[in-house]
């Protein structure tokens, strides 16, 4: 295997990911910052080089209905949808706010677990729904982040929580809470996908 281009490339990718982390932490979403964002490369996540392996089978956007959010209380304002891309890598799905003001994203990625381990060399293994899972935080030195990828044949399940002010009611920690809201969403997954 090359190296100079796969570090070069690797480099970038880790910049882009630190700076994806950090865009998402600060509370209510920004909607000019969110159209700008970076996410990570599809070497940071693994993605597949033809950029034609994002599962389509499972849209969170509408599978997380008015009235199952209503339910979790994560309704406090209608879902922001969110698509974006870094080279080969893609995220689609949507961000969400909790009646207790804290946000978190549910997007399906092209990104695969291999390629998040790769990354997050301490990144905790999880078993949600019967799936394999890693949970994270891309930036511990900034708190009130916390991610989930779990997954899925042709990617994964990204699940960020942004709760910097620890608004969570029940004073969950942002890991807690993006694992409750995995273990939530996961069972919506189409089998198969």
């Amino acid at each position: 295997m090359r190296r100079g281009a796969g570090s070069r490339s690797a480099g970038v990718a880790a910049v882009a990911l630190v700076v994806t982390v950090l865009s998402g932490c600060g509370g209510e979403p920004r909607p000019s910052a969110t159209s700008m964002t970076a996410r990570p490369s599809s070497a940071a996540l693994g993605a597949p080089t033809s950029g034609s392996g994002q599962s389509t089978s499972f849209d969170p956007c509408t599978a997380l209905t008015p009235s199952f959010l209503a339910s979790h209380q994560w309704d406090a304002r209608p879902p922001a949808t969110r698509q974006e891309s870094t080279g080969d890598a893609r995220w689609k799905g949507c961000l969400f706010v909790a009646q207790s003001a804290y946000t978190f994203r549910v997007q399906t990625t092209n990104g695969t677990l291999a390629q998040v381990r790769e990354k997050f060399t301490t990144a905790t293994d999880l078993t949600i729904a019967g799936r394999r899972a890693l949970r994270y935080e891309a930036r511990p030195d900034v708190p009130g982040g916390c991610t989930i990828n779990v997954d899925m044949k042709t990617g994964s399940l990204y699940i960020l929580v942004d709760d910097p002010r620890g608004l969570h009611p029940r004073k969950l920690s942002p890991c807690a809470a993006a694992t409750e809201i995995a273990e939530a969403v996961v069972p919506l997954l189409p089998p198969g996908s």
